[in-house]
């Protein structure tokens, strides 16, 4: 038998529901990002308060678990309430699709009264298989969901973008199987859709949706995954048709002044949500009517129906709008620090040396950050690395040779050749040049025990009087600095966002892609700061606005002043509008 098409869903059905639509994804979103997310992160908070540590990291998590071991297993507990969460709200937001599609005539309560009752009685017929097979679905082999449905606890799976970074630029033949494994996933995803609906809708077994999926499919996939692949694309194109005219008129309202412009930017953001969510209901609708072969259709509905679509529409507005105004003023209101990464600048030397700190100052850094290890006699020296291989050519650590022995060592990197330098020759040369410095403390099992009292007794007072600043991943490093003197700024390094540390730290310094609003808006009630890291591109950068991070830490210097100095100056409404309306469909 001929597999069907698509059926056509125009815009008329998608707007005659688009009040039960906004109304249940409200409902989800504000129960989840309103009630649970907080819950979770108090709950979360109380428990890392029972182990006796301020933070959980890769160096603390295993002692943690070895010392309370009933703690880390309500940590194990709660990790799973919140995969519940998730499932249940992919679970709503599925069957409220299913709902959709049936031939009822159906008042908005009504409506959503039916699509919990009938999740609830699902979350009832609860199995290991049916949830592991829908995350797997939904979280790997279909990833595009997920972005668009918002599931909070599914989105949090990211590869941060420093181990991305790391793996292009080293090992080019990681990509290639990462893009011939995204082409396996996606015939995976082909051959498995069709169990989605008789796991979620008709209470199938997991084996039995698989074993249905993989017959309809079997000589068909070309078909199905042409088809699939024309429902995201007029996903798209049914988004960004509408948004194009909203984005020619901001343009041209952007030559005017800047409150008309913000005016018009804010209504034109309200419009771009509701058009957003117009466009996952095509989406949502579209997919679910392909799986279950069944189509939306106009159902009469009584006059006042139409007042409660644009009640609904209205409340979810002035949310919008709310939202809108502090997204367009965010880079207006807030001005980060700009920081050196290493204290090199668009490859301007080899990192963390005195040649590199003196063209990288002439740009005027509000903060140059740069790295310090110990070495074998007791010294500092400038340097990242765990191991001299890669800029010295020498398979040694750090810590294995004298000072007098590395400082001989040559270097080279981006087409320059130097020598390593030592920490005083550097901190020594920046307090010349007048430039601030981000000192990262870099600890190793070999360094002497006395290592940071040394280093604080040394350097501890001059650190203070020219106005540098201290990191570490380290947080035994955070304990000494504080100890020696609390007005020396130091700020602690997480590399993946988690659950809120409360430590003493003056900040955090975190990889970018991995931070949330969440974690900034605990922030807010914490006198700390945040830095981030590494912004090189203009994604990097606009997420790291909106968030109103404190510092930036970048690679490259240039971009990153002008970009800052135009979005203070003169902002582009257009260009936020646009990345708002890019970031909805990104993944």
């Amino acid at each position: 038998m001929k597999p069907e098409k698509p059926k056509k869903l125009g815009f008329r059905k998608i707007y005659l529901n688009l009040d039960k639509v906004l109304f249940l994804f409200f409902l989800i979103f504000m129960m989840v990002e309103y009630l649970w997310l907080p819950l979770n992160s108090f709950l979360a908070g109380l428990l890392l308060s029972q182990t006796g540590y301020l933070f959980i990291s890769y160096n603390n998590i295993f002692a943690i678990i070895t010392s309370s071991p009933l703690i880390s297993l309500a940590f194990l507990v709660l990790i799973v309430i919140n995969l519940l969460v998730a499932y249940f709200q992919i679970c709503l937001l599925f069957i409220g699709a299913r709902h959709l599609l049936y031939h009822e005539k159906r008042t908005l309560i009504e409506y959503s009264r039916k699509v919990f009752q009938q999740s609830f009685l699902f979350m009832k017929c609860l199995s290991f298989c049916k949830m592991a097979f829908v995350f797997f679905y939904v979280a790997m082999l279909f990833p595009f969901i997920r972005k668009i449905l918002k599931i909070y606890y599914l989105n949090k799976i990211v590869i941060p973008d420093f181990i991305v970074t790391y793996l292009e630029d080293k090992y080019w033949l990681v990509g290639l199987m990462i893009f011939a494994s995204a082409w396996i996933l996606l015939y995976v995803s082909v051959r498995l859709m069709f169990a989605l609906p008789k796991i979620l809708f008709e209470k199938r077994t997991v084996r039995e949706g698989v074993k249905y999926s993989l017959q309809k499919t079997k000589k068909q996939v070309l078909f199905y995954a042409w088809n699939l692949l024309l429902i995201i694309i007029k996903t798209y194109l049914f988004f960004f048709l509408l948004l194009t005219p909203l984005l020619i008129g901001q343009i041209v309202i952007d030559n005017l002044t800047q409150k008309e412009s913000l005016i018009l930017g804010v209504i034109n953001f309200v419009l771009i949500k509701n058009i957003h969510y117009m466009a996952l209901t095509y989406f949502l609708v579209k997919f679910v009517s392909f799986l279950t072969g069944e189509e939306l259709e106009i159902m009469p509905r009584r006059k006042k129906d139409h007042l409660m679509r644009w009640g609904v529409m209205g409340c979810a507005s002035i949310f919008f709008a709310l939202e809108g105004y502090i997204y367009l003023e965010a880079p207006v209101t807030n001005t980060p620090l700009v920081i050196s990464h290493r204290g090199v600048s668009n490859k301007n030397g080899v990192q963390n040396t005195v040649q590199s700190l003196e063209k990288t100052a002439q740009l005027k850094p509000d903060l140059i950050e740069m790295d310090v290890q110990e070495t074998k006699d007791g010294q500092f020296v400038m340097m990242h690395d765990a191991n001299l291989k890669n800029l010295a050519g020498i398979n040694a650590r750090p810590q294995d040779l004298t000072l007098e022995e590395l400082t001989g060592l040559d270097i080279s990197e981006n087409g320059y050749r130097t020598k390593i330098s030592s920490f005083d020759d550097y901190l020594n040369r920046a307090n010349e040049l007048h430039q601030r410095l981000l000192i990262e403390i870099k600890t190793s099992k070999k360094d002497s025990p006395q290592m940071m009292e040394r280093f604080l007794e040394k350097y501890g007072a001059t650190i203070k009087k020219y106005g540098h600043q201290m990191q570490s991943l380290d947080y035994h490093v955070i304990d000494k600095v504080l100890a020696y003197d609390s007005e020396i700024p130091v700020y602690f390094i997480l590399p993946y966002n988690s659950i809120f540390p409360k430590t003493k730290a003056t900040g955090y310094t975190m990889e970018y892609s991995t931070l949330d609003e969440y974690f900034v808006t605990k922030l807010w009630y914490t006198e700390q700061k945040l830095y981030v890291w590494t912004i090189n591109s203009s994604d990097a950068l606009d997420k790291s606005l909106q968030l109103s991070v404190d510092g930036m830490i970048t690679d490259d210097m240039e971009m990153l002043q002008e970009t800052l100095a135009a979005a203070q100056e003169d902002p582009e409404y257009t260009d936020l509008l646009l990345k708002k309306a890019t970031e909805f469909f990104n993944f």
